[in-house]
């Protein structure tokens, strides 16, 4: 073989050796040196179409529409819970002809947040133990009941719970039907979030390659911890799907988080907006509560935000908002 050939030849095996590397996958959308992202999960009971008695007992009404949200938000989740017999459906007829393209015409994408039970109810044609198909069926269920109507582009996991061997099989199963779907193994660019108040755990270990971000509930905690939680997660995901989350105070709330104090820089929200992991810049952080910028524990009043705090965290993690 000449020369030139053995040359051409050993160039050609080198690139397809380098193809056949295994890679760390980044999820949808996510890439080195990306601007960071800011998610904010949207309360719907407190939505200015909804009655203002949907989750409350409280007298004021509802002020705040989805419209209102800045709009350098990269996410919002329809975070969802009214009280059984409430007129709820002038929102979803908003969220679909108002909310849902207007928000894409800005740019934002919108999740529906469901909780980990909602996996778990998987019905098995057999009578037995759960096939592939009923898996792939059920997925298609929770894509039509809760994303295909409004045109929403995913679905974000609240998973805050301790699960069973037999749980954590079935969770898994619907995840992987999802995932020709949503997440980053569908190239469809819709999204597959995990959300939880936990370190890393059994059932994320498994779905951890369908899940394009992995959202911590990190109220009222600590830089350190913080840090430790980072580490239970790094052989799971990338810093870039790591997105640790406030909470605003809510209304008639029991929890006392602290996670909003002024002044600004001294909070544990600027100091989270400011973390990275040590292996690499998070993906950004989110925000629950977003209608309750800027409130304080104890006040119950229902009123218009200009969503301050939001903005600051935007541009404390080098966001351009105006």
């Amino acid at each position: 073989m000449k020369k030139k050939q053995k040359m051409l030849v050993a160039l050609m095996i080198g690139c397809i050796s380098f193809l056949l590397l295994p890679t760390t996958s980044l999820a949808a959308g996510t890439q080195e040196n990306q601007e960071p992202i800011m998610m904010a999960y949207y309360r719907t009971w407190r939505d200015v179409t909804m009655p203002s008695d949907a989750n409350s007992n409280l007298p004021d009404k509802n002020v705040t529409s989805m419209l209102d949200l800045p709009k350098e938000l990269d996410i919002v989740s329809v975070f969802h819970y009214v009280k059984p017999g409430t007129d709820q459906q002038k929102y979803w007829d908003t969220l679909k002809n108002t909310y849902v393209p207007e928000l894409h015409a800005r740019g934002t994408k919108l999740v529906r947040t469901i909780d980990i039970s909602e996996l778990l109810k998987v019905p098995a044609q057999n009578g037995k133990k759960q096939t592939t198909a009923d898996y792939e069926k059920y997925a298609e269920e929770l894509l039509a009941t809760y994303v295909t109507p409004w045109n929403l582009d995913g679905l974000d996991v609240d998973m805050e719970t301790n699960l069973t061997a037999e749980q954590i099989e079935v969770a898994t199963g619907v995840f992987k039907a999802l995932s020709t779907k949503l997440g980053p193994q569908s190239a469809t660019g819709k999204l597959l979030i995990y959300d939880t108040n936990q370190t890393n755990h059994a059932l994320f270990k498994k779905v951890a390659p369908y899940c394009d971000y992995l959202f911590l509930q990190a109220y009222g905690g600590s830089i350190a911890r913080l840090d430790r939680t980072w580490e239970s997660y790094k052989e799971s995901i990338t810093p870039q799907q790591f997105l640790p989350g406030i909470s605003f105070p809510e209304e008639q709330d029991h929890n006392k988080w602290d996670d909003t104090i002024e002044p600004y820089e001294t909070s544990r929200a600027y100091s989270y907006a400011m973390w990275n992991p040590k292996d690499g810049a998070k993906g950004g952080m989110f925000v629950y509560g977003v209608d309750r910028d800027g409130k304080k524990f104890g006040d119950d009043t229902i009123s218009k935000t200009d969503f301050s705090w939001t903005k600051r965290l935007m541009k404390s993690m080098g966001k351009t908002v105006e």
